[in-house]
């Protein structure tokens, strides 16, 4: 039988050129194409990789954003690079490309996840503008947009969260502790956050909701929450859920936003806490979508139930993402 590619990653290592890895490798030719969109159809083809070939660098492509279509037998896949980059946002990632249960994958250019956009260049708020973004929604705190407000107008869903007043993070001494601290944040956003997850899901699902962008401070746990909760809806499987997670310990981690860590020890906590509460561990997210299905009996009554989303909304959701 031959081999059915069930993965391509696209980054851009270096300036305008893009390294292409799928998996597993072909037996025969695959021919490369790229386009400004994910329509694959209309790609340029551009290099033919030889049988066996697992892996392809594309040179002069170019500024601004690249779809690119793996072709073999006359099948397409298509894929981009996942994060965008920006200069003022470290964590602006598209959603798209996960492979879902009814054998489909997630639309590529129609969502995407972030930290917050105060810090957006001009440039980058060119290239923003160039995605044709729609719909921003901000799950910050009110506190949080007005201090730092956003650069283009936003929806407001403040998720509820335990920083609300400021908490005593005083026991807060290992890292473990910090990774602890995030676990139950986590089960208070379940808690009590379900209509806010209703409320952005049913938006999302409507006809002038997408292209669009949802986002907190770091991008982590509000909004990883919430893209948790999305592509489990779409079928994603739970380890691809939990990849896109850790995502962000690439691209936001403590090294990342040193004075941030700073400023979580300022409020009593350890450094080695402080870069706990800033990381992406796996197993917190994992317990919490565990949680969601013992205690809310999964994702379906969950957004039926607490988030209040009506069989229109999710039958939509699922048609609009999942191609």
């Amino acid at each position: 039988m031959d081999p059915v590619l069930t993965r391509i990653d696209v980054e851009a290592d270096q300036p305008e050129s893009l390294t292409i890895r799928w998996e597993p490798p072909y037996d025969t030719d695959v021919e490369i194409g790229i386009g400004p969109t994910p329509d694959a159809a209309a790609h340029t083809p551009v290099l033919r990789v030889p049988a066996g070939e697992s892996s392809a660098l594309l040179t002069g492509v170019g500024t601004g954003r690249h779809y690119v279509s793996v072709s073999y037998d006359g099948t397409r896949l298509v894929a981009a690079e996942r994060r965008i980059r920006f200069v003022g946002t470290l964590n602006f990632r598209d959603l798209g490309g996960y492979p879902t249960a009814s054998g489909g994958s997630t639309r590529w250019g129609l969502l995407y996840r972030s930290s917050s956009l105060h810090r957006l260049t001009a440039d980058d708020l060119t290239a923003f503008d160039n995605l044709g973004v729609r719909a921003i929604f901000d799950l910050r705190r009110d506190d949080e947009r007005e201090q730092e407000p956003g650069p283009r107008p936003a929806r407001g869903l403040p998720m509820p969260t335990r920083f609300t007043d400021v908490p005593d993070l005083s026991g807060l001494r290992e890292r473990v502790d910090g990774e602890r601290w995030l676990f139950d944040e986590y089960q208070v956003m379940l808690a009590q956050g379900g209509p806010v997850f209703g409320t952005l899901l049913t938006a999302l699902a409507e006809a002038d909701g997408t292209p669009a962008v949802f986002h907190c401070a770091g991008g982590k746990d509000r909004t990883g929450i919430s893209a948790a909760l999305l592509l489990t809806w779409l079928g994603v499987d739970r380890e691809t859920v939990l990849d896109d997670y850790e995502l962000t310990g690439r691209f936001q981690s403590a090294e990342h936003v040193p004075e941030v860590v700073d400023i979580i020890v300022g409020l009593g906590v350890t450094r080695p806490a402080a870069e706990g509460m800033l990381s992406s561990p796996r197993w917190a997210m994992a317990e919490a979508l565990d949680q969601l299905d013992n205690d809310y009996g999964g994702i379906e009554t969950y957004l039926r139930g607490p988030a209040g989303m009506t069989d229109a909304a999710l039958a939509d959701l699922h048609s609009r993402f999942v191609v």
